[in-house]
């Protein structure tokens, strides 16, 4: 792979999401560029290119920016035999993904203790960092369309999703099989989390459950590097697919000015020119605050687009 091509996450540590592909790129078995940015706004080294969208992780390859995990992990599939794309899933293991992703994670916060979840953020941000922290979460929430449940309805639900998990590992090691895949990562990410807030989680786990989850965890982060913002803007300038222009297919026109939000949470907008859009993805074009040309993939499910 040229070094231009070399992924480069976006992360910090606190973070399913982060979690969830750094062991996406410890399966792929290939190096990786590693930038932690902070848990909230502003981050300058990615607001440099992003300039809009405040989800973590992103994942840049040259002058491309992923943000969104499944589109991430696509990518990643395309230069690591090790991976198998996330369109393989079958209709049942998508069904069970979205589970995991919109309605479990949500409710591993909202079945977490409170004072638990205030002193795991208080020993990672400190007291003013944790006020800020909260702050910028409230804001972020605002005008979401998550379900909101209360503790016990939250527990029952993690419950029978643990349960869930427990009959499909009857039959495998892992989730779709033999081998790990998406499924298994996404699934994975909401009980690391509860983990992270509450070590005792783990041990309440039903047998087969505690040992996927080890198996997973033993996937690793793979070979993380430290990479310099001159790095990052080299690999900007060297992508030989810098002057990427693809089909649009739907309502829009090539070249459209458009913004692009999500539709749940944190549903601030990002804008740029459409160059690519199919049934899963759109591609806006826009300036680096150094004036080169970035790309920003975005998925079509859970998004919206918008001509301006």
């Amino acid at each position: 792979m040229p070094e231009s091509q070399t992924p480069i996450l976006y992360h910090y540590p606190v973070s399913p999401y982060s979690e969830k592909l750094r062991l996406a790129l410890g399966m792929a078995g290939i190096q990786w560029g590693s930038v932690t940015v902070p848990s909230l706004p502003p981050r300058p080294v990615l607001d440099a290119f992003l300039a809009g969208y405040r989800r973590i992780p992103v994942l840049q390859i040259g002058a491309h920016f992923y943000c969104d995990s499944a589109l991430a992990f696509d990518v990643l599939a395309e230069v690591s035999d090790r991976l198998t794309p996330t369109r393989r899933l079958s209709a049942t293991e998508e069904s069970l993904r979205q589970h995991a992703e919109e309605r479990i994670f949500f409710a591993v916060i909202a079945a977490a203790s409170p004072i638990s979840v205030l002193r795991l953020l208080a020993q990672d941000l400190g007291p003013f960092g944790l006020f800020r922290f909260l702050k910028d979460r409230s804001l972020m929430m605002k005008g979401s369309t998550i379900e909101k449940r209360s503790r016990r309805d939250a527990t029952q639900l993690i419950r029978d999703f643990v349960g869930q998990l427990d009959s499909l590992l009857k039959h495998n090691p892992f989730l779709a099989g033999a081998g790990p895949g998406y499924l298994d990562l996404c699934c994975y990410h909401p009980l690391w989390m509860s983990s992270v807030i509450n070590r005792k989680i783990l041990l309440a786990l039903p047998p087969l459950v505690g040992t996927w989850m080890q198996r997973i965890a033993a996937l690793g982060h793979g070979r993380p590097m430290q990479v310099s913002q001159q790095e990052i803007h080299d690999r900007v300038i060297d992508d030989r697919f810098q002057n990427f222009v693809g089909e649009v297919t739907g309502p829009f026109a090539q070249g459209s000015l458009v913004s692009v939000r999500p539709t749940d949470y944190a549903r601030d907008s990002t804008e740029g020119h459409l160059v690519f859009m199919d049934e899963y993805q759109c591609v806006i074009a826009k300036n680096a605050s150094s004036g080169d040309a970035v790309f920003l993939h975005f998925p079509i499910t859970g998004f919206e687009v918008a001509r301006l």
